[in-house]
């Protein structure tokens, strides 16, 4: 039974989070860059209290992620159940998937195996066997450096991680938080496609898909999946080319936000494909049964 108290408390609870916690990193962001950038051709010295500045930055950066993971997952919860209670294809098919665990694990292990895949590709994770760091370099690994200015909004402090000589995590925090929020989401897609196959497989009597639903289904697979047309445009490139990596920076920001409302929208289209296709299968097996 559909609580209409309980949905809009737990809405909002998840309303609060996400938004609170997105609009204070906005805000941070916004001031830290407005504090950090020299005025009038003058350079900034790095003073003790900057870095203190840039530690505590970081730290709410990393705080505030977990929070907005939460809101938003209250917010999903709470429009499930709603959309469930109406009848929606949408609703029906977000229930159906995630009152099963095994859907929640597809999830989780594809976001973070995809993170993993996309953050070498972004040069969140390097791996440079060919150019070892050196201490002639002045960096003694294991260590950490922040970088405290300056750049735009939510690139700066840039946090470096030097976990050996040939392995280092670069941490830009937008490119941080929107590899985070991508690799969610294209998880969320992922699972929803599995779920799809799964209940596809399930309405037809001798198992086998149709050449409409095999099609429908690798469609939504790529739709899931749109950062990785990126992907394969830095493979085709050179993995790890200097040249390739300089020429795509600028418009890596900009083409994680272009696949963020893709990856909202596909979950539509694929509770779309599923009403079709079983109305089709139906109609049909009832054909053939007359």
């Amino acid at each position: 039974m559909f609580d209409v108290k309980n949905y809009t408390e737990l809405r909002n609870r998840g309303v609060r989070a996400a938004l609170l916690s997105g609009l204070s990193l906005v805000s941070v962001f916004v001031i830290y860059s407005s504090l950090t950038s020299p005025h009038d051709n003058q350079s900034l010295q790095v003073s003790s209290q900057l870095m203190n500045l840039a530690n505590i930055i970081l730290f709410w950066t990393f705080v505030s992620i977990p929070i907005c993971i939460y809101g938003v997952y209250l917010i999903f919860k709470a429009e499930t159940a709603r959309a469930y209670s109406r009848g929606s294809p949408l609703g029906y098919y977000l229930r159906v998937t995630f009152n099963d665990i095994k859907y929640w694990r597809i999830m989780i292990i594809s976001s973070v195996l995809y993170w993993i895949g996309f953050a070498f590709l972004s040069q969140i994770l390097i791996y440079e066997p060919s150019m070892p760091i050196s201490e002639g370099d002045g960096i003694v690994t294991p260590s950490l450096r922040v970088t405290p200015c300056c750049n735009l909004p939510g690139y700066v402090p840039m946090l470096s991680i030097y976990l050996t000589e040939y392995f280092t995590i670069l941490i830009i925090p937008i490119n941080f938080i929107l590899s985070i929020a991508i690799s969610a989401m294209v998880g969320f897609n992922l699972s929803l496609m599995v779920s799809f196959f799964s209940m596809s497989r399930s309405q037809i009597k001798n198992k086998k898909l149709s050449v409409v639903s095999g099609i429908g289904i690798t469609a939504g697979l790529f739709v899931g999946c749109p950062t990785c047309a990126g992907s394969l445009i830095s493979l085709f490139v050179g993995f790890g080319s200097g040249v390739a990596v300089a020429a795509l920076a600028p418009f890596q920001t900009l083409f994680l936000l272009i696949s963020i409302p893709i990856l909202v929208i596909s979950p539509f289209i694929a509770s779309r494909l599923m009403k079709n296709n079983f109305a089709c299968n139906f109609r049909s097996n009832s054909v053939g049964a007359n």
